[in-house]
C-alpha cells in the first residue's frame, strides 16, 4: 500500500505539471524556445521521479525512450539519459544473490572478484571478477526482490495506462496506445529479470555473428549463470562515443561508423534478432582487426522480427525500388505497420508521389536526398509536398491508418541512436546511402537469388507467371460474373456504397460542433438549475448531482472543442495555410532534425 501510494502521488503531481502546462502554452506555437525549455525542465523533473521510484520505472522510462512516435523530442532526450545515470546497490547483496544461487560465496567461485561494481543499470549491476583458470570475466547481478516489486510496480502502471488513454488525445495519424505501450513494457521486463532468457540470447547472437570479423560479442560462461546472475568473457574496450580516445589509439572512425550501421541492417534483415537498445553505453571498439574491432554489450532487451514482418520488410524494399505503390502498401499491412481494411485509395496516392520522388532522386546526379538539403531547401521541398498530396494526407487523418508495433519502435529508436553515433564518428557519414547498397542487394535476393528474382520480374512484366496464366484461363468465367453483376445493377438487385472522405470529414466536424454547443448549452442550464435548489437535505443532495451532470457535459465540451481545433490545424498545414508556421513539420507532424541526434555533441 505504502509502495502504490508512493507511485500515485508521483503521478498527480506530474499530472498536475502537464496540465498547467498546457493551459499555460495553449495559444504558443510547440517549438516556441519557451515551450520546449519548460517542457525539457518538466521532463527532466520527470526522469528524476522515475530514478526515486526504482529499477520499475527507471525501465519503463528507458522503454518510453523509444517511444519517439507519442512522446515529444524534448522528453525523449531526458528519459534516455536514464541508460547511464542510474545507481548501483551495495556489494554485499550482490556477494549474497551469488552464495544463494551457485551454493558458494563468490571467493570461492572466483579467484578474484571486485567489490566496487564497474557498472549500474535499471535492473542489475556489472562486477569484474577473474576465474581460477585465469580468464578475466564479468558478473551482472541482479537487484534484490526484483520480480515482487514489478508485480506491484506494474498493476499501479496498468492504471496509470487506462488514465492516460481517456486524458490523451491521439496523434493525427497514429494511436499512443498507452495501454499497448504497458503490456509491452510488462512483457518485457519479465523477459529481462530472468537472466536465462539474456544468456541464450548473447549464445545465439554470438552464434549469428560467428564469421564476422569486425564485430565482437562476449562469451558466456554458462555454469556459472542463473536466472539472477550471468557470468560472461570481460572485453574491454573505448567507448564508441569518446571520439579522442579512438582518434589516439590509431581507429578508423569511418570504417567504425559503416561496420555499426551494416552489422544493425543484418540483424533486421537477415538474421531477424536484434539488439534493441545500442546505445553509446553499450558498445565499444577495440583493436580486435585494423581499423578497430565493435563490440556489443548486454543482451537482455532483443527482439525477434515475425518472419510474416520480415518478408513485407523485403517486399517493401523491393517495392520502393521498383517503384510499385501498391506493393509498397501491400508490404506496410503485412508488417503491421498499416491498419487492414481500410479504404486506401488516398494512402496508395501518398505512396505513388514518395516513391517517385526517390526514383527521381536515385537516377539523377542532381538531386539531393532532404537529409543533404538545407534548412531552407527542405522547407521548400516540404512546402511542395503538401501542395502536391495535402487533399490525400487530410483524408487519411481521420482513420489513424498507421500503427507501430513496439518492435519497430525500438528499430526506429536504434536507428535515431546509430544515425547520431554515426555522425560523430564521421563528419561525411550519410545513413542513407550506406544502407542503399545492403538493401538494394536485399531487394535483388528477394526470391533467394538474383537470377530467380530477375526470372520472376521478368514474368510479371510480360505476363507468363502462374497467376497470370490462371487468370487467362479464368476469363471467361470473369466475363460471365461480370455480365451477371450488371444485370443485377440494371435490376436494382445490388447498389453501390460509395465513400467520399471530404463529405465524411465535413460530417464528422458537424457532429464536433453539435457536441461542443449542446453539451455547453447543457452545462449551463444544470448549472443554473443547481444554483435555484436551495432547501433541505433532499435538494442538496440533487444540486450536487446536476453539478456532476454539468461537470461532465463540460467533460465532453471540452473534447469536442480539442478534436475541431486538431481538425481546423491539420487542414491549414496539409492545405498550406500558414506554410512558415508548418515548414519544419512534415506530413506526419515530425520535427526538422528531431531524429538526428548528435551523441558525440552530448557526451562532450
Amino acid at each position: 500500500m505504502r509502495r502504490s501510494c508512493l507511485i500515485w502521488q508521483c503521478v498527480l503531481v506530474h499530472l498536475i505539471k502537464v496540465a498547467l502546462f498546457k493551459r499555460q502554452y495553449a495559444r504558443r506555437n510547440e517549438r516556441d524556445p519557451e515551450v520546449i525549455e519548460t517542457r525539457k525542465k518538466m521532463a527532466g523533473e520527470l526522469r528524476d521521479s522515475l530514478i526515486r521510484l526504482g529499477p520499475t520505472f527507471i525501465k519503463v522510462g528507458q522503454l518510453l525512450s523509444t517511444r519517439v512516435d507519442v512522446l515529444p523530442p524534448e522528453v525523449v532526450g531526458e528519459l534516455a539519459r536514464l541508460q547511464n545515470e542510474v545507481p548501483g546497490f551495495p556489494s554485499e547483496r550482490a556477494m549474497a544473490i551469488i552464495k544463494k544461487d551457485l551454493g558458494k560465496p563468490a571467493d570461492e567461485i572466483y579467484a578474484h572478484f571486485e567489490r566496487e561494481p564497474l557498472a549500474a543499470a535499471s535492473l542489475a549491476q556489472v562486477h569484474r571478477a577473474r576465474l581460477h583458470s585465469g580468464e578475466e570475466v564479468v558478473v551482472k547481478v541482479q537487484r534484490e526482490n526484483l520480480e515482487e516489486l514489478i508485480d506491484i510496480d506494474l498493476a499501479n502502471i496498468q492504471l496509470v495506462a487506462k488514465l492516460a488513454d481517456r486524458l490523451d488525445p491521439s496523434t493525427e495519424a497514429i494511436e499512443s496506445n498507452w495501454q499497448g505501450i504497458a503490456d509491452t513494457s510488462g512483457e518485457v521486463l519479465y523477459r529481462e529479470i530472468d537472466f536465462t532468457n539474456e544468456r541464450r540470447s548473447a549464445e545465439e547472437f554470438a552464434h549469428n555473428f560467428r564469421n564476422v570479423k569486425e564485430v565482437k560479442i562476449p562469451k558466456v560462461v554458462p555454469e556459472l549463470c542463473s536466472k539472477r546472475l550471468i557470468t560472461m568473457e570481460y572485453c574491454p574496450g573505448t567507448k564508441i562515443t569518446d571520439l579522442e580516445e579512438l582518434e589516439g589509439r590509431g581507429f578508423d572512425l569511418a570504417k567504425l561508423s559503416y561496420t555499426l550501421t551494416t552489422s544493425y541492417l543484418t540483424q533486421i534483415a537477415r538474421h531477424g534478432f536484434f539488439h534493441c537498445d545500442p546505445h553509446p553505453g553499450n558498445l565499444a571498439v577495440d583493436d580486435g582487426v585494423p581499423g578497430g574491432r565493435l563490440i556489443y554489450y548486454d543482451f537482455g532487451m532483443m527482439e525477434r522480427v515475425a518472419p510474416q514482418a520480415k518478408k513485407g520488410f523485403v517486399d517493401l524494399v523491393f517495392s520502393i525500388y521498383r517503384n510499385m505503390p501498391k506493393a509498397a502498401c501491400d508490404a506496410l499491412e503485412l508488417m503491421g505497420v498499416l491498419r487492414p481494411g481500410l479504404d486506401r485509395f488516398s494512402i496508395e496516392r501518398i505512396a505513388k508521389s514518395l516513391l517517385d520522388s526517390f526514383q527521381t532522386t536515385l537516377a539523377s546526379a542532381d538531386n539531393v536526398w532532404e537529409n543533404q538539403m538545407t534548412p531552407e531547401e527542405k522547407r521548400a521541398s516540404r512546402r511542395a509536398r503538401r501542395q502536391k498530396i495535402g487533399s490525400d494526407l487530410f483524408a487519411t487523418q481521420a482513420e489513424r491508418p498507421f500503427l507501430f508495433p513496439p518492435e519497430y519502435t525500438f528499430v526506429f529508436r536504434a536507428f535515431t541512436t546509430i544515425d547520431g553515433i554515426g555522425k560523430a564518428l564521421n563528419s561525411k557519414y550519410d545513413l542513407a546511402r550506406i544502407s542503399q547498397p545492403f538493401l538494394k542487394e536485399l531487394a535483388d535476393l528477394r526470391d533467394g537469388g538474383v537470377a530467380k528474382t530477375f526470372l520472376k520480374e521478368l514474368g510479371e512484366r510480360v505476363g507468363l507467371r502462374p497467376v497470370d496464366v490462371a487468370q487467362a484461363v479464368r476469363q471467361p468465367r470473369n466475363v460471365a460474373e461480370l455480365a451477371q453483376t450488371v444485370r443485377k445493377l440494371e435490376d436494382g438487385d445490388l447498389k453501390l456504397r460509395v465513400r467520399a472522405l471530404e463529405v465524411e470529414r465535413m460530417l464528422e466536424v458537424s457532429e464536433y460542433r453539435q457536441t461542443l454547443y449542446g453539451s455547453g448549452l447543457g452545462a449551463a442550464l444544470l448549472y443554473q438549475i443547481s444554483t435555484t435548489m436551495v432547501g433541505g437535505a433532499a435538494q442538496r443532495l440533487a444540486s450536487k448531482l446536476v453539478v456532476l451532470g454539468a461537470t461532465r457535459l463540460l467533460w465532453e465540451t471540452r473534447k469536442a472543442y480539442l478534436a475541431l481545433k486538431s481538425i481546423e490545424l491539420q487542414k491549414a498545414r496539409f492545405s498550406n495555410q500558414g506554410a512558415e508556421q508548418f515548414d519544419n513539420q512534415d506530413f506526419l507532424g515530425s520535427e526538422m532534425g528531431q531524429s538526428e541526434v548528435d551523441l558525440g555533441a552530448k557526451e562532450k
